[in-house]
């Protein structure tokens, strides 16, 4: 049976639901988070197929998406919430999975991975990061993508060397053209012949393919 718990949301927070069959999990990491002054959980669900249908209520900001759920997976879930809502930030959450789960989690829209043990304060963090349009690839889960599948590494300049590494970092155009000094139409141009080189079609993935390769 589904359940849902419903908070009410506060002008401000990032706000964010739950998708995931254990009913625990839910109920803490929902607890934890609305402790946090800078995220809300408005709600929690067992099945991905209850929280798409209340998408039009809950508008959120960032799914937390189980990736190993009975029912429906989390690649499955992740694929029918972007298609439902192509602005939200769908962060996948991890305990223990394989690297074939990640890499479909990612390919299904998802920006990222978040360890369900990941301490309070980078928890919120990455939740806001990934609000702002950021993928989140740090912390243990970004082992899930660190084998290389990949033999041909694309020959790169300094500039998108220094560009590659930047985007790995989470940072936007807009940081990333402060950062090597410029304008950020400069940045999208290069960015772009990144994502051709890596024959990827989102910085997210670029960032994964990047990491499989073996750039820092």
């Amino acid at each position: 049976m589904d359940t849902a718990h419903h908070s009410a949301p506060a002008a401000g927070k990032v706000r964010v639901i739950i998708i995931d069959d254990d009913l625990y999990v839910r109920t803490s990491l929902s607890s934890i988070l609305n402790k946090s002054h800078q995220v809300v959980c408005i709600a929690t669900y067992a099945t991905g197929q209850r929280a798409i249908a209340a998408l039009p209520t809950d508008q959120p900001q960032v799914a937390l998406v189980d990736i190993n759920m009975p029912d429906t997976d989390g690649p499955a879930t992740a694929r029918e919430l972007h298609q439902a809502a192509p602005d939200l930030h769908i962060l996948a959450l991890t305990s223990l999975a394989d690297e074939q789960s990640a890499a479909a989690m990612i390919d299904a829209g998802a920006t990222g991975f978040l360890a369900k043990d990941l301490p309070t304060p980078s928890m919120i963090s990455a939740i806001c990061a990934a609000a702002s349009g950021l993928n989140v690839l740090s912390g243990p889960a970004s082992r899930l993508i660190a084998t290389s599948p990949y033999r041909d590494r694309p020959k790169l300049d300094d500039t998108e060397q220094q560009l590659l590494g930047l985007v790995m970092d989470g940072r936007s155009n807009n940081e990333i053209a402060e950062a090597i000094h410029l304008a950020e139409s400069t940045v999208k141009y290069h960015l772009n012949g990144l994502m051709a080189k890596f024959q990827v079609r989102n910085r997210v993935k670029l960032a994964v393919r990047a990491s499989e390769l073996g750039y820092h």
